[in-house]
């Protein structure tokens, strides 16, 4: 009985003893490759740069964490989700920004995506981005609440009416005004934003300059 108690710790010790070495040390689970999917031509070498795990690291401990912020900290990535795939690949699906307004910059402009947040300059914004202008002094981002307020209310319109938005202004979070095939929408406040498009479609069908939706129950055609 002795003997095979001592027969089977043995057993047991083995066993255990190939399990860390196997998950711990052993090449089988390195990682062999990393696929980047989602990013554009541009953005994919600074991805991939980012991406790169260091030769002889298992996939098993590797820091899923700590690539996800490497990853996320490229300004043109909105969001990234990095999965692990036995025996050794790791999948890295990202998520860009998109441009809803365009800043002065130097050189160009700045391009903003919908949280206010500046991620890219160019020589000049693509077709069918409008120009954000915002007080004297302020910087767009988003912690600034007139930035915030701007493209909250460009994207309550609907993609049609969006898609002629040429200018966007924001005096403050509770002034903003857009230029919208020539024609200038006071829109006020970023409330009732749902309301006030529901109610400038049917105002835009009467000739005008001005379309005040700031009080969406009692708009004014001037």
């Amino acid at each position: 009985m002795l003997r095979r108690r001592w027969t089977v710790g043995a057993l047991t010790v083995l066993v255990l003893g190939g399990l860390i070495y196997l998950l711990g040390f052993s090449p089988a689970f390195d990682v062999r490759g990393v696929e980047v999917t989602g990013a554009s031509p541009e953005t994919l070498p600074a991805v991939q740069q980012a991406a790169a795990v260091p030769p002889d690291t298992s996939l098993l401990w590797l820091s899923t964490a700590d690539l996800d912020a490497r990853v996320t900290a490229i300004p043109r990535v909105a969001s990234v989700d990095v999965r692990r795939s036995l025996p050794g690949t790791v999948t890295v699906t990202v998520t860009e920004r998109e441009p809803v307004a365009a800043v002065p910059a130097p050189g160009g402009v700045g391009l903003l995506d919908g949280t206010g947040f500046v991620y890219r300059a160019m020589p000049a914004a693509p077709a069918g981005v409008p120009r954000l202008v915002l007080p004297p002094g302020v910087a767009a981002s988003p912690t600034d609440p007139s930035t915030v307020a701007a493209v909250r209310v460009l994207q309550a319109l609907p993609p049609a009416l969006r898609g002629q938005v040429s200018e966007l202004r924001a005096t403050g979070a509770f002034d903003v005004s857009f230029v919208l095939d020539g024609r200038t929408v006071r829109w006020g406040a970023d409330t009732d934003d749902e309301r006030k498009a529901a109610v400038l479609g049917p105002l835009l069908t009467r000739p005008g300059s001005v379309y005040d939706v700031s009080s969406p129950d009692l708009p004014v055609v001037g």
